[in-house]
């Protein structure tokens, strides 16, 4: 399992592109590590180990 936490402080807007570039360059961090290639957004709100951000729900929503 991997999980991006991010602090409850950060913007929504902010942890929205944050959330989008990562799923943007999926291909590349899977290439920078193994773990990465497991990673798919239909599986991203599996499983979650803290609450999830609004930013990250706002990009999540919009897939």
């Amino acid at each position: 399992m991997n999980a991006l936490v991010v602090r409850s402080d950060l913007s929504e807007s902010d942890v929205y592109e944050l959330t989008k570039t990562f799923f943007e360059n999926l291909e590349n961090l899977g290439n920078a590590h193994q773990a990465a290639k497991d990673i798919s957004i239909e599986k991203a709100q599996q499983g979650l180990v803290a609450p999830m951000h609004p930013g990250a729900k706002k990009f999540y929503d919009e897939q």
